[in-house]
C-alpha cells in the first residue's frame, strides 16, 4: 500500500510539473526568472493567520504564488477545506520538498487530489490564470508583487483576497494589516478585490 501512494505522489507530482509549461514558455534553456525571491519558509503561525485574515472557506480556491514547501495550500486544502490549492514556484527543488510535505503531513487520498505543484516563473502569469480564485497568498519580494498587481487586479473576481507576508503593494491600501507574533513580528496584509477594477 505504502508503495502504491508513493508512486501516486510521485506521479502526481511529475504530472504538475509538466503541466505548468504554458506558464514559463516552451524555452529549452529554462532560466531563471528575473527576479530571483529567495526561500525563506512562512512560519506555522503566519501560515495560519494569513488564511484566516483571508477568510478562506470550504470549497474556495486558493494559489500561493513562490510556494516553497506547499505549506499554504497544504493548510488550505487540509485545515481550511479549499477544494483546489494550487502552488507555483520556479525552482524544481521546492517542488520536491512539496511532494515531500505532503507525505509528512499525512493528507488523504482526496486531500491530494486537490494539490496541485507547478513550475513556473509568476511573473509570466496572466490575468486568465486567476479567473477562478478565489485566494491569492505571497510571500515575494516587493518589487514582484507590484509586478504581480495590475495582473492580480485584472484577473481576479470580485471579492477575491489577496493576502501577502511582509510586504504591501505600492500605491494600493491594503484592507487590513496585522502583526503576527512568531520568531520575530511578521505583518500580514490583505486586499479584497473590488467589483470595479
Amino acid at each position: 500500500m505504502r508503495k502504491i501512494l508513493l508512486t501516486t505522489v510521485l506521479t502526481f507530482g511529475l504530472v504538475g510539473l509538466t503541466q505548468f509549461t504554458t506558464v514559463r514558455g516552451d524555452d529549452k534553456d529554462k532560466k531563471d526568472p528575473e527576479i530571483v525571491v529567495p526561500y525563506v519558509p512562512t512560519h506555522e503561525k503566519v501560515v495560519t493567520a494569513m488564511l484566516k485574515l483571508a477568510s478562506v472557506k470550504e470549497g474556495e480556491t486558493v494559489y500561493d504564488l513562490g510556494c516553497g514547501d506547499g505549506r499554504i495550500v497544504i493548510t488550505a486544502v487540509k485545515d481550511f477545506k479549499a477544494k483546489k490549492g494550487l502552488g507555483i514556484d520556479f525552482n524544481p527543488d521546492r517542488l520536491k520538498d512539496c511532494m515531500e510535505r505532503m507525505k509528512t503531513e499525512k493528507l488523504s487520498k482526496e486531500e491530494m487530489g486537490k494539490l496541485t505543484f507547478k513550475q513556473g516563473d509568476v511573473l509570466k502569469m496572466s490575468p486568465e490564470d486567476f479567473k477562478d480564485v478565489d485566494v491569492v497568498t505571497l510571500y515575494l519580494l516587493p518589487e514582484v508583487n507590484d509586478r504581480l498587481k495590475p495582473v492580480l487586479q485584472k484577473g481576479l473576481k470580485p471579492g477575491a483576497r489577496i493576502v501577502s507576508h511582509d510586504f504591501p503593494m505600492k500605491d494600493w491600501e491594503a484592507d487590513k494589516e496585522e502583526k503576527v507574533e512568531a520568531n520575530r513580528t511578521h505583518t500580514i496584509y490583505l486586499w479584497t478585490i473590488k467589483e470595479n477594477k
